[in-house]
């Protein structure tokens, strides 16, 4: 289960706040091998994540072009890998459901993606965008 830790916080009351539904829903998915969760639940979950995600990428990117931030382009290129990257977990798990190699890939890579986005490329974000304000 992942805790949105202080550390996570990035200052910016908007995204924190997104941070906060996407931890949320990350941890609906993940615990779903461990609570019996129907099928169409799951891909209720997983569509909206899927869709949650692309709007927070926006506004963070809106955000991050309207400041100025010279990051920007490398921060949207990993967004974008994100998204591929989720969308193809998405996609096995129409497959092949809620396989044992989708719930760790979605433990193992993509929390961990999202942990360490969060903790370092977001905070940097954060850091600067509060810096102008």
């Amino acid at each position: 289960m992942l805790t949105l830790t202080k550390d996570m916080e990035i200052g910016i009351l908007k995204i924190d706040n997104q941070h906060k539904e996407l931890v949320s829903r990350l941890n609906t998915v993940s615990s779903m091998g461990a609570k019996s969760i129907s099928k169409e639940e799951t891909v209720k979950t997983i569509n909206f994540l899927s869709d949650y995600v692309v709007k927070h990428f926006y506004d963070e990117e809106v955000m991050q072009k309207q400041s100025g931030y010279p990051k920007f382009d490398w921060h949207k290129e990993q967004h974008n890998q994100f998204i591929n990257d989720f969308q193809h977990l998405r996609n096995e798990f129409m497959k092949n459901g809620a396989s044992a190699k989708f719930t760790l890939t979605l433990s193992n890579s993509v929390i961990d993606w999202i942990v360490r986005h969060i903790k370092f490329m977001d905070a940097e974000f954060g850091r600067y965008y509060r810096s102008l304000h």
